[in-house]
């Protein structure tokens, strides 16, 4: 049946405790069924959103590029290949150390398995299949160290100092940008979107200095339309020519026809 479990003591006292930011995760695991199965355990945990499910490779990782979740469930064989694919992209990815999940049911037909995951990849956990009894007793335990491991990585964010239209200074972690846009009345000013509390800042910044700020931080951008828009690459959601879409912004961000193909290009990165 498609329902959500009830609540545990500690499901609930963990939604209690947990911070009021949203988390991402994303399950990649060739069986439906499980990812569904996933995703309706998940459901007991408010502030934990799904980006979906994967069940090949190939989409795992375009997947993992683009939303680069805070939590991956990650099953070893995919469609396409195995989890070492998966692992060795995010291990590859700057900048990003994912809480992961790893489960399999392969381990006594492949032994090789955990001495490739524990010496060569980061994985969090170890889990050998049937999953379910092993969420129910400790799914709150490993969220909870998934949250840790955020909050650690977000003291490292790339936070700058912005001057807003009030001529004040305000704080700002640059690998949260989603994208920044011409101001639809004020030509000289700039609006920065950003998926946290902040969401956006109206600064008087000419675009060449957006440029050079986002280069002087190591944040991955595309400017779609000159003078324009600039989209931060890690936020795409998805890409219906030539319109794009991005996670926590509510427009379509439109690349114009002269970028199209540099676009599609630096996509694929």
């Amino acid at each position: 049946m498609n329902h959500t479990e009830p609540l545990s003591l500690f499901q609930y006292l963990y939604n209690l405790t947990m911070k009021p930011e949203t988390l991402t995760y994303l399950v990649i695991e060739n069986a439906v069924d499980v990812c569904e199965g996933i995703e309706r355990r998940m459901n007991a945990f408010k502030h934990w959103q799904s980006l979906g499910y994967c069940t090949g490779v190939k989409e795992a990782i375009e997947k993992v590029e683009s939303t680069k979740p805070h939590l991956i469930y990650l099953d070893w064989g995919l469609n396409g290949g195995s989890a070492f694919e998966v692992l060795q992209r995010i291990q590859n990815l700057p900048d990003y150390n994912p809480y992961i999940l790893f489960n399999t049911g392969f381990q006594k037909d492949n032994p090789e398995i955990p001495q490739e995951i524990i010496n060569r990849y980061k994985v969090d956990k170890y889990l050998v299949k049937p999953l379910w009894e092993n969420l129910r007793n400790n799914l709150s335990m490993y969220l909870s160290e998934a949250e840790n491991k955020v909050g650690k990585s977000a003291e490292k964010s790339k936070i700058v100092w912005i001057e807003d239209e009030q001529g004040a200074k305000v704080s700002v972690a640059l690998d949260t940008l989603i994208c920044i846009c011409q101001h639809p009345v004020l030509p000289r000013s700039r609006v920065f979107y950003f998926a946290n509390a902040v969401k956006e800042i109206t600064v008087s910044l000419q675009w060449q200095k957006c440029y050079e700020l986002l280069d002087e931080n190591a944040i991955d951008y595309f400017i779609t339309k000159s003078r324009s828009h600039i989209i931060a690459k890690r936020f795409i959601e998805k890409f219906e020519k030539p319109f794009v879409r991005l996670r926590h912004f509510p427009a379509k961000v439109e690349v114009v026809k002269e970028n199209l193909r540099e676009f599609e290009n630096w996509l694929m990165k």
